[in-house]
């Protein structure tokens, strides 16, 4: 039971008793303490009806791991002071909080700053003042806004990825000498035999009879058909994909790759565009520029992975977009084993695809990717391998792409 009910039974009985029992003494208590409340109601109506919170300008973009300054000035207009006033900032940042208890006197101000540490991306509330004041014997406090907020967007993270390139090299061995079908020459140099994953556009059917083998056709580069228009990023954001806790899952992993390789070829001057499907669907075609580049992290600064399409139902639904000269980088957590088929179709269309993985168990997933990572590098797909904990910018370097193609490799 608080305070004010405990007042106005007090009152009650004091009034009661009055009346019954005719205390003249007991009456003129009970006005006396009716008149002090109304006093102390006025004092608290009043004490906050002329505060003003003026709030210096502040982004309405930041980025994750940027840090920024808020600047606050609490003015009481008013002709009597205005004491014990809490001030709370009305905001959903995550691990900020902007709290302080003050007193003003007639006609006076109070500045305060705060450092904001931007530590999550998404849309946030920011700069609403809410303060709280009341009589000095504390039955009717009174809340109210006196600053207006505003809404800012945190971009997720990027990191630099200075030695990943679309075209790794590879060691000799199974697969690392076949070009996808965007790299594809005009003249056959050699016949080899069918590996899994290979075009099936590429059967030389003359040799096949001849040996009784499915044999395939082996072009040499076509150097003028390797510089690619557009580069799509491909995110996999289907919610039963998911692994992990708090920043450490493979949804914010993900969203980091994709933002740092976005970043990366736009401000190279490539096209890049996006796909992707979460809380809604998201297809940026391939563009160049500042704004364009705003216009991806703003997508993926507000993307929640709630998705219900499957990776390879949405490169599937998202086929007609993928040309011949585009390159795919698919990111995607590493338990989906039947993401290949999808990946092959992509390839049959023309395209380069490069595939990194989000290593589920090391998100706490139950199954080692070793299988899926194996296969997709054997019949011919760039794979790279991302670990919770991992440097993204070691685990995307193409220098080392060669050992880890090795290794895995000489694991089939």
């Amino acid at each position: 039971m608080n305070r004010r009910w405990i007042l106005i039974i007090f009152l009650f009985l004091i009034l009661t008793i009055a009346i019954l029992g005719g205390f003249t003494l007991l009456w003129r208590f009970f006005v006396f303490l009716v008149v002090l409340l109304l006093l102390g109601y006025l004092w608290s109506w009043l004490s906050t009806r002329r505060l003003e919170c003026h709030v210096k300008e502040t982004p309405d973009i930041c980025q994750v791991g940027e840090r920024f300054e808020e600047e606050f000035t609490l003015t009481n207009h008013n002709i009597i002071p205005s004491p014990l006033i809490e001030t709370r900032e009305d905001t959903d940042l995550p691990g900020y909080r902007n709290e302080l208890t003050l007193s003003l006197s007639s006609r006076s101000s109070f500045t305060w700053k705060t450092e904001v540490h931007c530590r999550h991306r998404g849309p946030y509330r920011i700069g609403a003042i809410k303060v709280r004041a009341g009589d000095p014997l504390g039955f009717w406090p009174v809340e109210q806004y006196v600053s207006k907020g505003q809404q800012i967007v945190i971009y997720p993270a990027t990191v630099e990825l200075p030695y990943f390139e679309l075209s790794p090299e590879r060691q000799s061995g199974m697969g690392s000498n076949r070009w996808l079908a965007s790299m594809v020459g005009p003249n056959a140099s050699r016949v080899r035999e069918y590996i899994n994953g290979d075009s099936l556009r590429h059967i030389h059917w003359h040799t096949t009879a001849h040996t009784g083998n499915l044999m395939v056709s082996e072009f040499d580069p076509d150097r003028a058909k390797s510089s690619y228009q557009d580069i799509w990023i491909v995110l996999d954001m289907h919610r039963s994909s998911q692994l992990g806790e708090d920043d450490e899952t493979t949804e914010e992993y993900g969203i980091t790759v994709a933002a740092s390789l976005v970043k990366k070829y736009l401000d190279a001057g490539k096209k890049v565009g996006l796909i992707t499907t979460g809380d809604r669907s998201y297809l940026l075609s391939p563009q160049t520029g500042e704004d364009h580049l705003q216009n991806i992290l703003h997508s993926l600064a507000l993307i929640k992975a709630t998705g219900d399409v499957p990776i390879n139902g949405l490169l599937d639904s998202r086929a007609e977009h993928l040309t011949a000269e585009s390159i795919v980088i698919v990111i995607m957590p590493s338990a989906n084993p039947g993401i290949a088929k999808s990946l092959r179709h992509v390839i049959d269309r023309h395209g380069k695809v490069i595939v990194i993985l989000l290593d589920s168990f090391s998100f706490g997933g139950v199954s080692t990717p070793d299988n899926n990572t194996r296969y997709l590098s054997s019949v011919g797909f760039h794979v790279y391998m991302v670990r919770q904990g991992m440097e993204i910018s070691r685990a995307l370097d193409s220098r080392l792409y060669s050992s880890r193609f090795q290794y895995m490799r000489d694991r089939v």
